[in-house]
């Protein structure tokens, strides 16, 4: 007989010795003084040395014992030692306090899992801190500068938070950004006055008629209609953006304003034109 194997844990060497058995080959077991009796096939023998209290797996017929290593191998029982008058004995990997109950092919593809949401973990981690130190992509203006381009969002609260305080002819404001509604990422963000009541311009009617006056239906209050657009960019954090405040064709102002993203929000710098009626 040879010995193929040895474990300090019986479930393992068992485990191993109905492996070979699977495969056809002729085992016994030693030392498996745990069990009651001699089940299982299991035989003492008496053997001096470290081994000596260590259950084993023994190959019956010499002729098996190429055979059954290459099992063993296959199986991922890589850990070898040799011992003179002994031939080569591997050494179960849940020795090594491995998950019981799983087959080494479980176990390499549960460390290989590991491995790769390690990877991931730490190229997450490292985007995560590259993207945190710069801007948001949507915070800034994109090439070609100088043509009209949408309205950023943090450009249109930057102007309508600076504005709306001179909206005083009426008590609601009707905002447009680009001509049609303020997005909500825009109105959440504004701080008006609370006089103000703030409503998307969809909701109000423009009449220019002087003694009318455009209008809230709704409330049937007196409204102003507040646009912000044609955003001209001059780089990617640096533009001009028109604004309006519209009543009607007597009450309006226009002014054209230069913005700039000034330690990391966007604010309006100055104003370069401004014209009312």
């Amino acid at each position: 007989m040879r010995q193929v194997f040895s474990s300090a844990r019986l479930e393992n060497v068992e485990r191993v010795a109905q492996m070979l058995r699977d495969a056809g080959i002729e085992v016994r077991i030693t030392d498996g003084r745990s069990y009651k009796g001699g089940r299982r096939g299991v035989q003492s023998y008496s053997e001096k040395g470290r081994d000596s209290a260590r259950p084993a797996v023994w190959v019956v017929k010499s002729d098996d014992r190429i055979r059954a290593r290459d099992i063993l191998r296959e199986a991922g029982l890589i850990e070898s030692t040799t011992r003179p008058g002994d031939g080569p004995k591997l050494s179960f990997r849940s020795d090594f306090d491995e998950a019981p109950g799983k087959t080494p092919a479980q176990r390499r593809m549960t460390r290989i899992k590991f491995a790769l949401i390690g990877g991931i973990v730490i190229v997450a981690a490292v985007g995560f801190y590259r993207t945190s130190t710069m801007p948001p992509v949507a915070d800034l203006a994109a090439p070609p500068f100088g043509t009209r381009q949408p309205v950023l969002i943090p450009v249109a609260q930057a102007v309508l938070n600076k504005e709306l305080p001179g909206v005083v002819a009426t008590r609601v404001a009707c905002l447009a950004v680009d001509g049609a509604d303020a997005p909500p990422g825009v109105r959440d963000a504004l701080r008006p006055p609370d006089r103000l009541t703030i409503v998307p311009v969809s909701h109000c009617q423009r009449i220019a008629d002087e003694d009318t006056g455009s209008v809230h239906p709704n409330s049937q209050q007196p409204a102003t209609i507040v646009e912000v657009g044609n955003f001209r960019p001059t780089a990617p954090d640096a533009g001009t953006v028109e604004y309006s405040a519209y009543h009607h064709r007597m009450l309006a102002r226009y002014k054209t304003l230069e913005v700039r993203r000034v330690d990391g929000r966007w604010q309006v710098v100055r104003t370069v034109k401004h014209v009312s009626s």
